[in-house]
């Protein structure tokens, strides 16, 4: 069995402190088997923390991803080779994820603070590969559990995604699902998933706060 997350992110976002050292080290410590790292806008973070995996010897296994600015909210791709280019439409987006043979997710798709994509999902659907139910950055469970019923109602699986931005609460949520190998087989293997998603911490917002204080310091030792 795999143990998953699907949203991480790591100091390459403006709003996280995370390194991609600290990634490994956390992930291996809390029993993951899989890591998606999905910086803003941006693969940089998920291929450095592919190199820390590899330095430290370590079997994490490591997916390509980025959250991506698209009109009117955001999608996740995963095993992506590049970057994308942010503020298309998203029917765009996920046509360029598609070139990439990566996967669409929408996340926390009816969280309007957090630009998730909410009436849009409708026209979306049939593009769309899954759906983020379980974000662990949601205030309350009701949003998460609107978007699991969407996605059972629209025939998607769900993902979850503890939705990071500080080493801290790295390995407190995960999926446990069959082992896979690449997009199509992640797909399948979620059906067969159970979600366990740590309660809401205060931490996560914290850290967003004094990371974007730090960006500008950061954003230059990054290139």
């Amino acid at each position: 069995m795999a143990r998953i997350d699907l949203h991480v992110h790591t100091h390459y976002s403006p709003d996280a402190l995370t390194r991609p050292s600290q990634v490994v080290e956390r992930a291996e410590r809390a029993g993951l088997t899989h890591v998606a790292i999905t910086d803003h806008g941006t693969t940089r973070g998920a291929k450095a923390v592919r190199e820390a995996a590899r330095e430290a010897g370590s079997d994490l296994v490591v997916i390509v991803g980025e959250e991506i600015h698209v009109r009117g909210g955001e999608l996740i791709g995963l095993f992506l080779q590049e970057d994308l280019a942010r503020g298309l439409p998203a029917n765009e987006t996920i046509e360029a994820i598609r070139a990439q043979a990566g996967i669409a997710i929408a996340p926390h798709p009816f969280d309007r603070f957090r630009r998730g994509l909410g009436t849009r999902l409708s026209a979306l659907a049939p593009a769309l590969d899954a759906v983020e139910g379980w974000n662990g950055r949601m205030l309350g469970s009701g949003r998460n559990r609107r978007a699991v019923d969407w996605a059972a109602g629209h025939g998607l699986p769900v993902t979850l995604g503890s939705d990071t931005h500080v080493a801290s609460d790295l390995g407190r949520s995960w999926s446990e699902l069959p082992d896979f190998e690449g997009p199509e087989e992640l797909l399948e293997a979620l059906w067969q998933a159970t979600h366990q998603l740590a309660r809401f911490s205060p931490r996560g917002p914290l850290a967003s706060g004094l990371a974007l204080a730090r960006w500008p310091v950061m954003r230059h030792r990054l290139r």
